[in-house]
């Protein structure tokens, strides 16, 4: 009876040991797994990677990348099934194409040459409205 309680529990705590720490064995998928994990965004925290959350959600997507790096799925392949299944709100880093795309990547450059060039010609139209300097000799 003592025995078949301790080998009970013996088994109840491997298997919980194996449900948290669940990692790949190549550790250069595991790696690639890890990296994938602080690029998606947990759904119910919302400004938290994955890899951080612990919300049950999350747990479950980490599980999900681990069984598709384990497969062979590229990273391409995980993040465009999570964008498929959460939406591109999933992404920490949206993708940079279409009208959306020019505006998020683009209009940041864009204004900081727009002010350069009203700072430029601010500086020439005082330049050229100071007072002239007048000699003393004169």
């Amino acid at each position: 009876m003592v025995f078949r309680t301790l080998f009970l529990s013996l088994v109840a705590f491997g298997l919980a040991l194996t449900s948290i720490g669940q990692v790949l064995d190549d550790p250069a998928e595991e790696a690639r797994a890890q990296a994938l994990m602080r690029e998606l965004r947990c759904v119910a925290c919302e400004n938290e990677p994955i890899s951080q959350s612990s919300a049950a959600i999350a747990e479950d997507m980490r599980a999900r990348v681990r069984v598709m790096v384990g497969e062979g799925a590229s990273d391409a392949e995980v993040r465009d099934w999570f964008e498929s299944r959460y939406g591109e709100f999933v992404l920490f880093r949206p993708k940079r194409t279409g009208m959306e795309g020019f505006i998020l990547w683009g209009a940041p450059f864009g204004l900081l040459v727009i002010g350069g060039l009203i700072a430029f010609g601010v500086a020439r139209r005082r330049k050229a409205g100071a007072d002239p300097v007048v000699p003393d000799d004169i």
